[in-house]
């Protein structure tokens, strides 16, 4: 049996960071290299609202990092949220040690939350999460246990995570492609192999990290603001978060960030992060100016190469269905979007009327060529 509490001092949980990665799995977005920085920035105007599962000896067994948003009605939502694009969002337990136990800390949880909905201290009206993994058992576990408590459970997709897995060897990955996919691959190594002045290039040191995660952001931005998008550091706060986490990263040996330089510009740039069998592409950006050398293929091309001669398991391609990544082979997962109603008739009430907007939402977007969200039930059969 696990004793679920919430508790609002985040920053003494985030100092057990020996413990919190441990429960992090290795997925990046889960650790406190990404979240203590994102609520250092973020955090500063919301009250920290974190689930803690304890055993019968007082250890922590599992987590789940939510905050209070302000204003009515109460909403819990995900450290982590917004433009952060923080993916493989979850329930922090040891799955690999005992998957049931996993569960039976999401099912506690899930309790908790239901039993507490109505107090004046712990009390919510809606829980949002985004960027919960379709194939998440943990996940699916808790929201069921949610729905069987009385609660509402909305899960929407409207993108994929991407998952590229590597072969064995380098040469076994060419084979498992098309030939025209070997030969345009092939093309992007020999381009880079062969076009005089052109050349790649690892951050290794502090004055390359700047320099190359500088150059990447700026690039980022021209090409998003040419189509009339602000960009994704359009918001200062969150290119200091990004700075940041890419520093302590950078620390840890987890970081992997490339640039192409033509001539001795930078004229692309792809930042990753590590865990120990696989690489995440967080953010790219290459030179509209040099497009005809397609900076971006030969990036990705070489981030290939890469996971392979590090023998990694594979690469996630994180969130958007962007075409380079089914063309480079990489497999979806559905990416969720979690709205929990509290098994309260007010919350109910409000959620009736939130149901009518989205239906809404979704004829206009039938009727008007867009693809509409996709609804997912996460109701468990036996």
């Amino acid at each position: 049996m696990h004793r679920v509490e919430s508790s609002n001092n985040v920053n003494l949980l985030f100092a057990q960071a020996d413990t919190w990665n441990r429960l992090a799995s290795g997925v990046p977005f889960r650790e406190t290299f990404w979240l203590k920085p994102w609520w250092d920035r973020f955090g500063d105007s919301s009250d920290a609202y974190v689930l803690v599962a304890r055993n019968a000896a007082g250890e922590i067994q599992g987590l789940l990092p939510l905050y209070r948003k302000a204003g009515s009605p109460r909403t819990l939502c995900n450290m982590g949220d917004n433009n952060a694009c923080t993916d493989f969002v979850s329930i922090l337990t040891d799955p690999i040690r005992d998957p049931a136990e996993s569960i039976a800390i999401g099912n506690a949880m899930a309790r908790f939350l239901c039993k507490h909905a109505n107090s004046e201290a712990e009390g919510w009206d809606l829980i949002e999460i985004d960027g919960v993994s379709a194939d998440d058992t943990v996940m699916h576990h808790f929201s069921n246990a949610l729905g069987n408590a009385g609660s509402i459970v909305h899960a929407q997709s409207r993108m994929h995570t991407w998952f590229l897995k590597t072969e064995a060897t380098w040469d076994e990955m060419l084979k498992s492609y098309s030939g025209r996919t070997r030969k345009k691959v092939n093309g992007y190594l020999a381009r880079l192999a062969n076009t005089p002045g052109l050349r790649k290039e690892v951050a290794e040191t502090q004055e390359q990290l700047d320099e190359f995660l500088n150059a990447m952001i700026e690039l980022h931005q021209r090409r998003w603001n040419a189509v009339g998008e602000p960009g994704t550091y359009g918001d200062a706060k969150l290119r200091d978060f990004v700075i940041r986490v890419a520093n302590e990263m950078f620390q840890a040996k987890r970081l992997y960030l490339p640039v192409l330089r033509m001539d001795g510009r930078i004229i692309g740039g792809e930042l990753c992060f590590l865990n120990e069998d696989r690489l995440y592409v967080y953010s790219n950006g290459y030179d509209l100016d040099a497009a005809e050398l397609e900076p971006g293929r030969i990036l990705s091309t070489v981030t290939i190469k890469h996971a392979h001669d590090q023998r990694l398991r594979g690469i996630e391609f994180m969130r958007g269905d962007e075409p380079y990544k089914q063309r480079n082979g990489a497999e979806p997962t559905q990416l969720l979007q979690l709205r929990v109603v509290a098994p309260r008739w007010w919350a109910k009430a409000c959620h009736s009327a939130w149901s009518a907007q989205f239906e809404f939402k979704q004829w206009v977007r039938r009727h008007t060529g867009r693809d509409p969200a996709k609804v997912i039930d996460m109701t468990l059969t036996s």
